[in-house]
């Protein structure tokens, strides 16, 4: 059933059942061979895709490739939007999940009674980054009202080409989301991690009150939405990072002193961890099991923190 396919994917999983099936109905399958390449052109403009199986090749406008499989993180996100440049080649035989964006953009309005869940699917490209950035971390642990407040908070921040958003080395004062234009992740000058509109930075060292243990660095000229580092301690951080005493029945325990826990390796264990698992992190320093239950939180990973 179409309905519990979407539960795989950012921002569907977050829905009330009645509202998933009425987005699955604006949904279909699509299976494609090998060597096929797909762009947001057509009847594909008004949609998003999603990878069921397989693998593909996401090529992005500056030359950057992403190789994603049905297995990863970036798999619960849409492979194509309207207006990000990107096309996407298949490796192997894939199966992929296409919805209509017009009336999802008005259930996500629907179901959570607010205006920007409509914008942040249906407005122009750089609108984009929203949907991405709501995913089923935020969209299950913050109210519609703590959301909008969120929005409300942010400050546009326009980049150049070239320029540095953070350095490394420095204090942590600010959570940020790119909005728009490609950015990278150095660290002692080496390439760590290509960003797109969307994706988050600032908040390892924001929940570890630790100096940024990377850089980041504007490929593309570009808009960075900033959140000053009170209010995303206020808004974000508290309602993310869960702290409890005990465990509960079914809670899979993750002990944290037996890991080496840089956030670089706290990110591929929160990676390999199952969403349908409850998961409790113990052991090892009060950061690092924060950084840990906030990482798995935020991917949608029902995640705690012991105190």
């Amino acid at each position: 059933m179409l309905a519990d396919l979407l539960r795989r994917f950012e921002p569907f999983a977050a829905l009330e059942w009645g509202t998933l099936c009425s987005v699955a109905r604006h949904a279909r399958l699509l299976r494609l061979a090998a060597r096929r390449t797909l762009a947001p052109t057509g009847r594909m403009q008004k949609g998003s895709c999603y990878l069921l199986k397989g693998s593909v090749r996401r090529r992005m406008p500056d030359g950057r490739i992403e190789s994603i499989c049905d297995q990863d993180g970036a798999a619960r996100r849409a492979l194509l939007l309207v207006g990000d440049g990107a096309a996407v080649e298949t490796i192997v035989p894939v199966t992929l999940v296409w919805v209509d964006l017009d009336p999802v953009a008005f259930l996500l309005g629907a179901a959570t009674e607010t205006a920007y869940a409509v914008e942040q699917v249906d407005a122009g490209a750089e609108a984009h980054w929203m949907h991405r950035f709501l995913g089923p971390g935020l969209c299950e642990c913050l109210e519609p009202n703590v959301l909008q407040a969120v929005f409300r908070a942010f400050t546009p921040l326009a980049f150049e080409a070239g320029e540095t958003v953070v350095e490394q080395g420095e204090p942590a004062e600010s959570f940020y989301v790119l909005a728009s234009g490609a950015a990278e992740v150095r660290r002692g000058g080496r390439i760590l991690v290509a960003l797109s509109p969307g994706d988050s930075f600032g908040a390892d060292a924001l929940v570890c009150g630790v100096p940024r243990n990377a850089s980041i660095r504007m490929v593309t000229g570009g808009t960075v939405m900033q959140l000053a580092g009170e209010t995303f301690a206020e808004l974000v951080e508290r309602r993310l990072v869960r702290w409890v005493e005990h465990s509960s029945v079914g809670m899979h325990i993750v002990d944290l002193s037996a890991r080496q826990r840089s956030p670089d390796t706290l990110r591929k264990l929160v990676a390999e961890l199952d969403l349908g698992t409850a998961y409790l992190f113990d052991g090892g320093a009060e950061r690092d099991r924060a950084l840990a239950a906030y990482l798995a939180t935020q991917r949608g990973v029902r995640a705690f923190a012991r105190k």
